[in-house]
């Protein structure tokens, strides 16, 4: 990834997907309340893993920063864990913990597993102990939705598609800083397999509890 252009990246990440409106995460007679992450991942090519991106948002939700970290697939398979989206972006929280606590994150996934109920609990139990407001936006569904218009809502779509992406582009240009994590954080990786693996090893919710 230390090639590709931001726009690469952003696009990877799901980015350049989303609309400007997705960004809100509440508005109400108060004002309006944006996210101050949005979290994704992207599968490997080869079924090499995945990429995992946390993008952090200022206040008028141009990108600020942008950070990435490679998830071997040896690693996920070694501690039992479920090789799906939503089991990266809980192991995306956790990797960035200490920068994302106590905020409103926007959770991107391409589409949710028919069986993907323990995914999202434990997404949510990590999100609760760290004190995160977080949604699951899924993108795939949102350009299959459009398969069945007719010509004339498909132009308008793409006429409204690429206006959303010329706003969402703007965003990502503003971005300040540019990094990849040379490893996983190994606390990660241990509490991630303690939410969606704990079978692997009895002892370790005390061991290694959720802190």
């Amino acid at each position: 990834m230390c090639g590709a252009s931001i726009m690469e990246v952003a696009s990877k990440a799901g980015i350049l997907s989303l609309n400007p409106s997705d960004l809100v995460f509440e508005a109400s007679q108060l004002g309006i309340a944006y996210y101050d992450y949005v979290l994704s991942a992207s599968a490997l090519p080869k079924d090499a893993g995945y990429q995992l991106f946390c993008a952090r948002l200022d206040e008028h939700t141009n990108v600020e920063w942008f950070e990435s970290v490679r998830v071997d697939s040896e690693i996920i398979t070694k501690n039992g864990i479920p090789l799906n989206e939503l089991s990266m972006i809980t192991l995306g929280l956790l990797v960035w913990r200490y920068k994302i606590t106590q905020s409103k994150v926007l959770c991107l996934v391409n589409q949710l597993d028919p069986e993907s109920t323990l995914a999202l609990e434990a997404l949510k139990k990590a999100a609760t102990k760290l004190k995160i407001l977080h949604h699951v936006l899924t993108l795939g569904s949102r350009r299959s939705s459009s398969v069945g218009s007719t010509t004339s809502s498909l132009s308008t779509s793409s006429i409204r598609s690429n206006t959303s992406q010329e706003g969402m582009k703007l965003r990502v240009m503003m971005c300040q800083t540019r990094y990849e994590l040379p490893d996983l954080p190994a606390h990660a990786i241990r509490e991630t397999r303690y939410l969606l693996a704990p079978s692997t090893n009895p002892l370790l919710c005390l061991c290694f509890p959720l802190t």
